[in-house]
């Protein structure tokens, strides 16, 4: 894959985000690795999977992404398409779906915008924040 369409950023540091009464909002998972990095291992597996995605993403493991209360968050970003950051995402298979439709979709969609209908619920309920385009930095080759 040497020319990705796009870039998945997983904050692998999330960790299960607390509801509003302070439990967790998911059962405790069998791992000891973050939330976080599950959901990176997770979504490693499934795009792997699927040869038109493993073509057309890069999946980049970052650190924390500031938004602690409403983890696991990731960022989706392409040259000159909208850029997206989701939250409230676990490891768990409906979530890692939900990623993947979407991103799915964000690929085919101009300027990286499906339509409000074709996202999955749970991205349509959890979207922290939507940029507009512009066209990601380059490096000079002086």
């Amino acid at each position: 894959m040497s020319d990705p369409s796009c870039v998945l950023q997983v904050c692998v540091s999330c960790k299960r985000a607390r509801a509003a009464d302070g439990e967790d909002r998911a059962e405790p998972a069998a791992s000891d690795a973050p939330e976080g990095r599950q959901l990176h291992d997770a979504l490693l597996d499934a795009i792997g999977a699927d040869p038109a995605l493993a073509s057309g993403v890069t999946l980049q493991a970052v650190e924390c992404m500031s938004n602690c209360d409403h983890s696991c968050t990731v960022a989706l970003r392409a040259d000159d398409k909208f850029s997206f950051v989701l939250g409230a995402l676990d490891a768990s298979p409906e979530r890692v779906e939900d990623i993947v439709t979407f991103t799915s979709r964000y690929l085919e969609a101009d300027k990286g915008l499906p339509a409000w209908r074709e996202r999955p619920v749970h991205i349509r309920k959890n979207t922290i924040a939507r940029l507009h385009p512009a066209p990601l930095p380059r490096t000079s080759q002086d």
